[in-house]
């Protein structure tokens, strides 16, 4: 620690993963900058950073959740399809059941805390492994999700669309010139950040997440954190669930469905260790930034849909890997 301290200031931040996202951001800028006229289009412009800002939240509100767990060495699989379910159920709350939109957040809220619940139960309680658990309960909610999604007369709709006037007048709210769920993204960045790095709640985390059993022998109920965070990462999700329906008016088959990894993605290309106990929200939110900003070049530029998942798909097994070979390094010097 002391070693860490002596280390200048400038130092640490250009060593920093947050740095080098930021270097990588300016060169995509660059780069689709350069390509965007071929195509014509326009990349660096004012239009373009704000849809980059606008479409940070949804991702935002699972990297956050997926990221703090993370950190206490857990995964969750189902929070992007829980964000799903909770955008059908704001949209069929609306347009099927009549009931306000609010009613309609509150209960989606609520059915999000009982997935959670559920997850950390299976893996708490019946010792499911995390991977398994999660990714059964993803198969539930999307069950679920299309069974909500059908109507009487059993005919499934891949998209239930609505319509609501106080979610309209709240999308055109414009704060410092970006929409209300970007200003709602960074308080829930700051908050979550303050939480992690300077209160004894996230000390406990990075304690659980770096060694489990030392943990629990210095007393520190990693149980009931699993169940806070799990609990966590669902409403975080149904959030962004919110967020995505109140945009597009609309709930669907397929809401969310790019997004399942996207919030791991960003948290580990981040610096936010897949072994759990390292990494911070600062370096999340620019992996999320540059995610955004890579596929929104691609589209500008004209790129196949099936090449920019490709890419996203890399840049998690590339964010894998460099977690891989920081940990490999890090156990060599603990060890030398």
């Amino acid at each position: 620690m002391e070693e860490y301290k002596s280390v200048p200031i400038l130092t640490r931040i250009l060593r920093s993963k947050a740095f080098l996202l930021l270097v990588l951001l300016v060169m995509l800028i660059i780069v689709f900058t350069i390509l965007a006229p071929f195509n014509d289009g326009n990349f660096f412009k004012f239009t373009t950073l704000q849809r980059a800002l606008s479409d940070l939240a949804v991702p935002s509100c699972l990297a956050i959740g997926v990221g703090m767990l993370i950190v206490h060495g857990g995964i969750d699989l189902s929070a992007a399809k829980v964000g799903g379910l909770s955008a059908v159920v704001i949209a069929v709350g609306i347009s099927t059941w009549m009931i306000p939109w609010w009613l309609a957040l509150i209960i989606a809220l609520a059915i999000a805390l009982c997935v959670g619940f559920v997850n950390a139960f299976l893996i708490n309680e019946l010792r499911f492994m995390p991977f398994i658990a999660t990714m059964a309960m993803s198969t539930v909610g999307d069950a679920v999700l299309r069974l909500i999604s059908t109507t009487g007369a059993g005919v499934q709709r891949a998209v239930v669309n609505f319509r609501d006037d106080t979610i309209d007048a709240l999308n055109k709210v414009m704060i410092f010139g970006v929409t209300w769920s970007v200003v709602l993204v960074v308080i829930l960045f700051i908050v979550y950040g303050i939480i992690l790095s300077k209160t004894k709640f996230g000390r406990m985390m990075y304690f659980v997440g770096g060694n489990r059993m030392a943990a629990r022998l210095a007393g520190i109920n990693a149980r009931k954190i699993s169940y806070i965070l799990f609990m966590n990462t669902s409403l975080l999700a149904s959030i962004g669930g919110f967020i995505y329906a109140s945009r597009v008016k609309n709930g669907g088959l397929m809401t969310m469905i790019n997004d399942q990894f996207t919030g791991m993605t960003a948290a580990i290309l981040g610096g936010i260790s897949f072994g759990g106990g390292m990494g911070g929200l600062g370096g999340a939110f620019m992996g999320v930034l540059v995610l955004r900003t890579f596929n929104i070049g691609m589209v500008i530029i004209g790129a196949n849909a099936y090449f920019t998942n490709i890419a996203s798909g890399a840049l998690l097994l590339i964010a894998l890997s460099m977690d891989y070979f920081s940990q490999t390094r890090q156990a060599k010097r603990l060890t030398a």
